[in-house]
This record gives structure tokens, C-alpha cells and sequence, in this order.
């Protein structure tokens, strides 16, 4: 009887570190193409755009696939997150901005200017790449 209770949590135990095993080996693979991390600067008519996002989508138009990927504007500076990063090649780039400067419910500010959408080619890289807004991307009195 005690035997066959030993060789039965021998088998279960077994089990338990062969699964956890397994799961370990797959959370070290990776999936999905090679990402790079991309940072730079956003200005707006020459000064640092205070807060905002630039959204990174690879242009399919051109070729381009993979994941698309957003970095938060922080005091005029961008950085994508290495592991969450481009993939590199023609992407479609959005950018928004606002003042910094809370008003009602949101606490980025008032925007600053229409959404800014441009094309750039990216390198397979990490690497830098700055944005400028052009002035008449401004929003006027009457729109804000």
C-alpha cells in the first residue's frame, strides 16, 4: 500500500515538473518578428510638443507588416518600448498633440494642432528619428 502511494506522488510530481518545464521553455521563445526600439523628437512649429502620442503602423501599401506600436510625447521626447518597438521599413506615422495643461477631463490639455500624419522609412535598427509638426498643422481660436 505504501508503495503504491509512493510510486503514485512519484508520478505526480513527475508531472507537475515536467509541465512546469514545458511553460517555462515556451515564455522564453520568441514570437513575431525582430522589434527595435525608436526615440526622438516631436516639435511643433520649432518648440517641444508638451504631451501627446506618435503611432507607428507599417505602411502596407509599400510592403511593410508586422505590428503596429505607439509612444507616449513627453516634454517634446518619444521612446518606444525595445520588446514593443518597430519592425523597420515604410510606416505610416500619426502624431497628436496637446499643451500639458489640464482643462475639464482630460489632463493632457487642449490639443494643439489636427492629428499630423506623415510616411517615413524606418531602419531594422534601434535608432532615433525626430518629428516636426509643421505651424500650419495650428488650430485656430474658432476651431479650439
Amino acid at each position: 500500500m505504501k508503495r503504491k502511494r509512493y510510486l503514485c506522488m512519484t508520478l505526480v510530481f513527475f508531472v507537475l515538473v515536467m509541465a512546469l518545464s514545458l511553460s517555462m521553455l515556451g515564455c522564453s521563445c520568441e514570437s513575431g518578428p525582430q522589434r527595435y526600439q525608436l526615440s526622438g523628437k516631436v516639435l511643433h512649429d520649432g518648440k517641444p510638443v508638451p504631451v501627446g502620442e506618435v503611432s507607428l503602423q507599417p505602411d502596407s501599401s509599400q510592403g511593410n507588416s508586422g505590428p503596429a506600436c505607439i509612444a507616449l510625447i513627453k516634454e517634446g521626447h518619444y521612446k518606444t518600448e525595445a520588446d514593443k518597438g518597430i519592425v523597420g521599413g515604410p510606416y505610416l506615422v500619426r502624431i497628436a498633440g496637446f499643451d500639458g495643461v489640464p482643462v475639464g477631463d482630460s489632463t493632457q490639455g487642449r490639443e494643439m494642432f489636427p492629428s499630423y500624419e506623415t510616411k517615413v522609412d524606418l531602419p531594422k535598427e534601434t535608432s532615433t528619428h525626430d518629428f516636426e509638426v509643421p505651424a500650419r498643422s495650428q488650430r485656430t481660436r474658432e476651431e479650439r
